[in-house]
């Protein structure tokens, strides 16, 4: 996974989290207003991880953050990437 197609693979998956972890938040749908990822090293390994969570939400929108890991044969898991994003409700 270390090459440069996997970088569409962080960022749809970061923005699916961010979104799902936004949307629970806001408890409703919800969309992406905007996101940001930073690729912090190659992914090599056996299995991606992502994982999203809010940091502060109000009314209408939720700011989440969310890391991106790599599972090696061996079972050690290594950050990846790390995006931020906001999340907006649909009305």
């Amino acid at each position: 996974m270390g090459s440069y197609e996997s970088n569409w693979l962080f960022g749809r998956s970061s923005d699916n989290a961010l979104t799902f972890a936004g949307g629970i938040a806001l408890g409703g749908e919800a969309l992406t207003s905007e996101f940001k990822i930073n690729y912090l090293r190659p992914a090599r390994g056996v299995l991606l991880t992502t994982r999203a969570w809010p940091i502060s939400t109000s009314r209408r929108q939720s700011v989440c953050t969310c890391e991106v890991s790599c599972t090696s044969e061996d079972g050690e898991s290594t950050i990846v990437a790390i995006a931020q994003g906001t999340i907006v409700t649909v009305s």
